[in-house]
């Protein structure tokens, strides 16, 4: 065989010829009438800017159990949309779910290379016939099975499901031009290159091929040691990628054709959702089939259904409901407008109309645009546009339309038209009284339903609340004359007091709720407390311990004046006390008042006073459960009161202690009641001591600032007293204020309260003894060193007074 430049011989060009119209012929069978109309095939995909993901691949496409059965993808090692059929998986490129079809990158079905003399330089590669049975995707028709070769004949016979009887074998082959330098073209009619179509009469779901080398006695070398390669292809995009100029691009080398494409082609697959129709679907299914503006239409290879959108909108029809609506006007070649200028976009479609001086309805399947130039609009019976002809004045081109007397409107057929209307002032006066009627009646209605639902509401808040009981405990209270008894106030009080509870009205938030200011119609200034849960099941002891709390008086504890239990969660209402809190003032270092050692042994000791009033004189023991310097408000006179008792819970007298939830602040909370849960009075004596240190350093009871065995104020404190360190942390001016002897006596007994052991405490009573009598004692040593500091000062003064009046000496000698 030679490979040289030789002419075919007439017998090879009658071959080849025979085997393009074999070809030709092939492809062009008839392929008979679709049973049903077809949904418009899907346009020649375009390059994405963006990257269909896994984690972004429109509904009913998903991950397992987030998409449609059929429909589920997986990840690959770049996060791409992986669909996988069979023992594949292919990457996704695009999806519509309007059009119902789903683009993938698809290796070759089957490819073969050849050396210089036409033998395989190995067995044949690539995917193989796929088949898409037990799978809601068919082959689209818009994709076409490409031949690409030297002397190759493709053979594929296309059945709907695999085993059954398939459709006529189609054939296509290519031939090559049997020189050395061949180059071919960028179509596809058999040189180098055939397609087969897909049949559009039903889904294609399975089909066979063959793929055989036909005779070429006059091949050359090059031609022989080529690839033959088939594919799926978008039946309108380019087979071969052409580079360069218009000119340069309409040849292409063949070695360089036929080499293994780089990478994966498109093709496009439609999908069904299930085997049944819209009918059949939705007799057993008791959710609609589709969105609400999405409407569902049996799909065209005849099993299963497909969701659409109505024309003139755009979306997913799965899942959001197609509500974007298509702007027609923006492609010229969307809209049936004569004048693209004159088109007008609508919600879910579009309107055409003409130029001044044209009539028509200016579309191009209607009467279009017709130029009136020099002819007479109101003579001409079919461009008139009045709906009355007698009253239409001609303008040089344009009419202008009126109506008849006791009639209104713009006069035109495709206007508002001329009707006939009522005195203007009647219409306006019956529509504004039956609009006014109307409105009021409304709003009653709707304020009685509204007040009636809130009524009804409050009064099941009160119930739940324990509202009866707490009125029953209060009136037994008051019968009793066992002191004045709170009061029970209603939300709508409440609400007026607190302006609605503006955020302007915010005096703290905390980690039981929050607290409002609020000023009572007799201009009593209120705090009222917000809860910010409340437990059902503890109705009875809320009770119980509002009445204990209500019956507090003390000079140093927050008088509670009140509740409201119409609320979801009960609104407890204190005395206003203006001079914010203990801790503002110890560690805000900007405060415009600092405490004297003298304020911090008073308010010491009434805090204690107080803490054993709560313990052992009140009519029940009540153990506070978070005290802190935060929870110490202070007067106008920054006299200390206990404020907070959302924590507290009371004591029998015949129990030492109760179980409950750990409940507290961190930096305060005592160590023995946090392991074993059994609260105690000795349980405050242990947060108390914080305080004290708290007074000591003016450091607080958690720092991050102190080294991380140091971080706790309490263990930081004992720490330093027993080793006999503490005044090295101690600010100058306050040792120097206080003496060593009252601040090591103040320092001892916060160590005593700070114990780990609860039963080595003191009880509060003693610690206010010894409180009370370090303040008298303090108080002497003040009084008597300005007493000796007066004295001092009035020495110093009358000795300097002598020495101003003092007479010289050359005043005492007389002259003679």
């Amino acid at each position: 065989m030679s490979y040289g430049r030789e002419s075919p011989s007439a017998a090879d060009a009658v071959a080849r010829w025979l085997a393009l119209v074999l070809a030709l012929v092939s492809t062009t069978l008839p392929r008979g009438a679709p049973s049903q109309e077809r949904l418009a095939p899907p346009p020649l995909p375009q390059p994405r800017l963006d990257t269909t993901t896994c984690h972004n691949v429109p509904y009913p496409f998903g991950f397992r159990g987030a998409s449609l059965p059929g429909f589920e993808v997986r990840c690959g090692p770049n996060n791409e949309a992986m669909l996988p059929i069979g023992d594949q998986a292919y990457r996704i490129d695009s999806v519509s779910a309007p059009g119902g079809y789903v683009v993938i990158f698809a290796g070759p079905v089957e490819q073969v290379c050849y050396d210089r003399e036409g033998k395989p330089t190995a067995p044949a590669t690539g995917t193989g016939p796929t088949s898409l049975d037990g799978t809601p995707f068919t082959f689209s028709k818009s994709n076409s099975l490409v031949n690409i070769g030297c002397n190759s004949m493709l053979s594929v016979a296309f059945s709907k499901r695999p085993g059954d009887p398939s459709r006529p074998a189609a054939v296509c082959a290519t031939w090559c031009p049997g020189v050395s330098d061949a180059t071919v073209s960028g179509s596809c009619l058999g040189e180098a290159c055939c397609k087969i179509g897909i049949p559009e009469d039903y889904g294609v779901e399975a089909f066979t091929l063959s793929f055989d080398r036909t005779p070429g006695e006059d091949a050359t070398a090059e031609e022989y040691g080529t690839c033959s390669t088939a594919f799926f292809l978008h039946k309108d995009e380019q087979v071969f990628t052409l580079n360069g100029s218009e000119e340069e691009a309409k040849l292409l080398p063949l070695k360089e054709a036929l080499s293994p494409p780089a990478g994966e082609r498109r093709m496009i697959l439609d999908w069904a959702i299930g085997s049944a129709t819209c009918d059949q679907a939705q007799s057993y299914s008791f959710a609609p089939l589709c969105n609400v503006n999405s409407t569902c239409v049996d799909a065209p290879r005849g099993s299963g259904y497909l969701c659409i959108c109505p024309q003139g909108y755009d979306g997913n029809p799965y899942t959001d409901g197609c509500d974007r609506d298509i702007d027609e006007c923006r492609d010229y070649h969307t809209n049936n407008c004569t004048y693209p200028n004159y088109c007008n976009n609508t919600q879910g479609g579009y309107t055409c109309s003409c130029p001044a001086n044209d009539i028509g309805d200016g579309y191009k399947t209607g009467t279009g645009c017709n130029s009136t130039s020099g002819t007479s609009l109101c003579s001409h019976p079919e461009n008139n546009p009045c709906t009355y002809p007698n009253y239409c004045i001609d303008l040089q081109g344009a009419a202008l339309c009126s109506c008849p007397e006791g009639m209104n409107g713009d006069g035109r057929k495709k206007g508002s038209g001329c009707q006939k209307h009522f005195p203007l002032d009647t219409v306006l006066g019956v529509g504004l009284a039956l609009m006014v009627t109307m409105t009021t009646a409304a709003s009653c209605y709707c304020w009685a339903i509204k007040k009636r639902e809130l009524g009804r509401r409050r009064a099941e808040f009160f119930r739940k609340n324990g509202g009866l009981l707490m009125q029953q405990r209060f009136s037994t209270i008051t019968s009793q004359e066992e002191g004045q008894s709170a009061k029970i106030f209603s939300a709508e009080e409440l609400k007026g007091a607190t302006n609605n509870y503006s955020e302007s009205g915010i005096l703290g938030r905390g980690g039981h709720g929050t607290v409002y200011k609020g000023i009572l119609p007799d201009r009593t200034i209120v705090a009222i407390k917000k809860s910010k849960v409340f437990d059902e099941s503890q109705v009875e002891q809320f009770v119980n311990e509002i009445a204990i709390l209500s019956q507090i008086d003390h000079p140093n504890v927050v008088k509670l004046l009140g509740c409201c239990l119409e609320t979801r969660v009960p609104l407890l209402v204190y005395e206003y006390i203006p001079n914010g809190t203990l801790c503002q003032h110890i560690h805000n270092r900007n405060a415009s008042c600092t405490l004297t050692w003298e304020d911090c042994l008073r308010m010491a000791a009434e805090i204690a006073e107080a803490l054993a009033y709560l313990h052992s004189t009140s009519s029940t023991p009540i153990v506070h459960r978070d005290i802190k310097s935060s929870n110490i408000l202070l007067d106008e006179n920054f006299v200390a009161k206990i404020a907070d008792f959302g924590a507290s819970r009371s004591v029998p007298f015949d129990k030492t202690h109760i179980t409950t939830l750990i409940q507290g602040t961190i930096g305060y909370l005592d160590p023995e009641y946090f392991q074993s849960g059994q609260l105690t009075e000795k349980s405050d004596v242990y947060s108390f001591g914080v305080i004290l240190a708290e007074l000591l350093t003016r450091q607080k009871p958690i720092s991050a600032a102190r080294p991380e065995e140091s971080c706790n104020l309490a263990m930081h404190l004992v720490v330093l007293f027993n080793g006999g360190r503490l005044l090295q942390e101690i600010q100058p001016h306050i040792l120097a204020e206080a003496g060593e002897e009252q601040f090591y006596a103040v320092a001892e007994l916060s160590v005593r309260c700070l114990n780990m052991k609860g039963e080595d405490r003191p009880i509060m009573k003693d610690v206010a003894l010894v409180l009370d009598g370090l303040r008298r004692s303090f108080t002497m040593e003040q009084t008597t060193r300005r007493k000796h500091d007066s004295v001092q000062q009035n020495i110093e003064e009358q000795e300097h007074i002598l020495h101003e009046t003092k007479v010289p000496d050359q005043f005492l000698h007389c002259s003679h």
